[in-house]
């Protein structure tokens, strides 16, 4: 059979030059997909026409009426807001809100200040260097010498304490005095302990100097006779750097037999040349049993005791 593709394709060529003299649009190629057409945006609402005071027509959007105007119930004023003056509008509540966190800071802070006007400081103190002198900075616990300090601190405190319950306590709890007049008659039994240790340790002078920090000399002074008569706002910092000072004192007279332990120990080990061996790996088991054996530990507390006098209890110096 004859191949007729030669003169088909003839023809097509033919066609193909013919079609743009003859003013016949070329065949097109086959469309791409196309996306479907965006479609147009919805149009704005009109504005409505408002009538103002002025009588003028401004052209506004309209605003829906809220729901409770719709049902007839009372619309809310609005809340003015205020333009000028202090950024700190504080209401009679807020003053009460900021005095409540005033008072939970104060009692957080009452553990430690009645630690501090009573005789923990100095027994703490005492029991801290003690273990720093025996050689043995970890045993026993900060735990154990905190608990035995406060037991030491309620003996020594005891009779003052009996002495504040009985006449403010329970007066307040009864409702014979106020909360002012209770603390005047709390305050100055623990003012009278103060100002007893701090005339037993000599150190008086110290009233002296912080009163005239707190209160300097001029004409019309009142000027204290007795210790006694310093206020409380001076007696307790006194009271304080008493309890330090003589606490100091206190560690360094403990601190003289272990020194001296420490001292032969090494003299020893260098007359035996043995200098490689440190000293205190064999000074320190003989502190711990000399001062076991001498029943240190009690010797210590009982000295504690007796250096604190108490009033209208008679401690002995």
């Amino acid at each position: 059979m004859r191949d007729r593709r030669p003169p088909l394709l003839a023809f097509s060529m033919i066609l193909a030059v013919a079609a743009p003299l003859l003013g016949a649009a070329p065949p097109e190629a086959p469309a791409r997909r196309a996306s479907p057409p965006k479609p147009a945006p919805a149009p704005a609402p009109a504005p409505a026409r408002v009538q103002t005071n002025a009588s003028v027509d401004v052209d506004a959007p309209a605003v829906e009426p809220p729901p409770a105007a719709k049902a007839g119930a009372p619309v809310p004023a609005p809340v003015p807001t205020p333009t000028g003056g202090s950024p700190w509008n504080l209401t009679p509540d807020d003053f009460k809100g900021l005095k409540s966190v005033a008072l939970i800071g104060l009692v957080s802070l009452a553990p430690a200040a009645l630690l501090m006007f009573t005789s923990f400081v100095r027994i703490n103190i005492v029991l801290i260097l003690l273990r720093q002198a025996l050689g043995s900075p970890q045993v026993p616990g900060n735990q154990v010498l905190a608990a035995l300090a406060l037991l030491l601190s309620a003996l020594v405190m005891q009779p003052v304490g009996e002495t504040v319950y009985r006449r403010a306590i329970l007066p307040y709890k009864a409702g014979d005095l106020s909360a002012m007049a209770a603390w005047e008659a709390g305050s100055t039994p623990i003012k009278v302990f103060m100002v007893e240790q701090i005339r037993r340790t000599n150190h008086v002078d110290y009233l002296w100097d912080l009163f005239d920090y707190a209160d300097p000399p001029r004409p019309g002074r009142v000027e204290p006779v007795y210790p006694d008569d310093f206020p409380l706002r001076v007696v307790a910092p006194a009271f304080l750097l008493s309890e330090l000072t003589t606490a100091l004192m206190i560690g360094f007279l403990i601190y003289l037999p272990f020194l001296v332990i420490d001292l032969v120990v090494s003299a020893v080990l260098s007359a035996m040349g043995l200098f490689m061996l440190p000293p205190s790996l064999v000074a320190l088991p003989l502190k711990l049993v000399l001062f076991v054996l001498a029943n240190g530990w009690l010797l210590v507390a009982t000295a504690l005791l007796r250096t604190f006098a108490v009033p209208g209890v008679g401690v002995a110096p």
